[in-house]
């Protein structure tokens, strides 16, 4: 950020060498307000490689903070007769790009990097840990390296601060927390089929771990000691299938070069628009938040498990728009408590989505493409969902700019299939441009590319 000042100073007035002597002195006092500033907000505390949304956020808020003590401070010194109204501005806009895109860029790299360096895992096998500290360590790393099928996805400690993180994995709440936890869980498609008692004995009797058993909405599961996966001991360890970017690989191998220079386009508008929509949407996305966490509550941002190119699980993030599905005494609330005005306007105008843009920069989807279903849906199209995995899932899709939420899940699929069949530049970019409209005038139905879809599975012999 220090070095960033400069720069927006020289920029606003044209590389005036004669102004060296005033901004060196200027560099001084912004670097330590910046390291004042940033380093009280915690700017500095995230794992780069494991960089978050909420991460992203405090980078955006701390720069913000910075640049106005900066600003002010320069003001009481001296009057900053040379600094033009605009170089905070500037100022601002370089330094977030530089601290944010420093991130993005490191994580993406350690994504590839890992990416390559062993197959990625189809399916997820969630699993609860209980207890935080290095027991929770332990077992977060055994998994990952010999059974990375078993994904942990929470920690419950009565004693550990939530939303810390161990190894990547947060810290969900303490054990009284249980009923509340789980249902969330179930609700992102991460139910527990096994938790890991990760403490000493002594912390958690049998009492305790019964009572957490039996809290699962979807059922009990396995309760097992950090012994027993220290010997993997009730894990069933499943050979790693093929990675998707071996799967890539193969299909670059056989495609045409036209279909290949078409997704390598839509790659790089993907990557282009995401990146500025995110910086360009934290006007927008940032009061959202916060009108979030006023009104429903922590946590701010919803996940849930789906399925992406190849069928390789992902997790989707979106701003939360409805209630816990459990109250605080773990009364289960119906679907009309859950909802929230707030919620329903966040959804009219697509701003619950915007969040999304992650998942289209780190490229677990497109901007363009099927929407991404949960498990239980895929199950229940004709084909498992195998078609509409051929590309991967988008933002939006031509099935939402021709009805949207008011189709059926018949005429949904044939939307997505004639989509994935008729793909280019010039269709995707339509396709954005009709989603524009549809923010602004609502879903509405449209007949003729409906029925187009249906009429092209005939032929083939593809069910709708």
């Amino acid at each position: 950020m220090t070095a960033t000042w400069p720069l927006a100073v020289a920029l606003r007035r044209d590389f005036d060498l004669e102004l060296f002597d005033l901004v060196w002195r200027d560099v001084v006092l912004v670097g330590l307000v910046a390291a004042f500033v940033l380093n009280g907000l915690g700017v500095h505390r995230a794992f780069w490689r494991h960089v978050t949304v909420e991460d992203l956020v405090r980078v955006a808020l701390g720069v913000a903070a910075a640049v106005t003590v900066a600003t002010g401070v320069l003001f009481v010194v001296d009057r900053a007769p040379h600094m033009p109204r605009s170089v905070p501005v500037i100022h601002l806009l370089l330094a977030g790009t530089a601290l944010v895109g420093a991130r993005l860029a490191w994580m993406l790299l350690a994504r590839r990097r890992s990416g390559k360096a062993g197959p990625s895992v189809p399916e997820i096998r969630p699993v609860l840990l209980v207890g935080a500290g290095d027991g929770a360590a332990l077992a977060i790393g055994l998994l990952r390296h010999a059974a990375p099928a078993w994904r942990p996805v929470g920690i419950l400690d009565d004693e550990a601060t939530v939303s810390r993180m161990i190894d990547g994995v947060p810290v969900l709440g303490a054990l009284a927390d249980a009923p509340l936890v789980l249902a969330r869980l179930d609700v992102q498609g991460l139910a527990p089929e096994k938790a890991i008692v990760t403490g000493p004995p002594d912390r958690f009797d049998e009492a305790t771990l019964e009572r957490l058993r039996a809290a699962g909405r979807s059922g009990r599961f396995d309760l097992v000691r950090l012994a027993d996966i220290v010997r993997l001991d009730g894990f069933e360890i499943e050979p790693a299938a093929d990675s998707a970017s071996a799967l890539a690989a193969a299909d670059v191998r056989t495609m045409p070069r036209r279909r290949l220079a078409y997704l390598l386009a839509k790659r790089t508008l993907d990557t282009v628009v995401a990146a500025s929509g995110l910086l360009l949407g934290a006007i927008v996305l940032l009061p959202a938040a916060a009108a979030v966490r006023l009104w429903l509550g922590s946590p701010v941002f919803f996940t849930q498990l789906r399925r992406g190119r190849g069928m390789v699980p992902f997790m989707l993030l979106k701003l939360r728009t409805m209630a816990d599905p459990v109250d605080a005494e773990g009364r289960e609330r119906s679907e009309d408590e859950r909802h929230h005005p707030l919620g329903r306007f966040l959804r009219r105008f697509k701003i619950d989505e915007l969040p999304q843009l992650w998942n289209v920069l780190v490229g677990d989807m497109a901007l363009v493409g099927p929407r991404p279903l949960v498990d239980r849906d895929l199950l229940a199209l004709p084909d498992r969902g195998r078609a509409r995995a051929a590309m991967r899932p988008g933002l939006t899709g031509w099935a939402q700019v021709n009805g949207g939420q008011i189709l059926g899940p018949a005429e949904k699929h044939a939307l997505d299939l004639w989509y994935i069949r008729h793909a280019s530049l010039a269709l995707d970019l339509r396709i954005l441009w009709l989603t524009l409209l549809m923010v602004v005038r609502g879903e509405r139905v449209n007949p003729v590319e409906v029925q187009r879809a249906l009429a092209a599975l005939e032929p083939a012999g593809v069910p709708a």
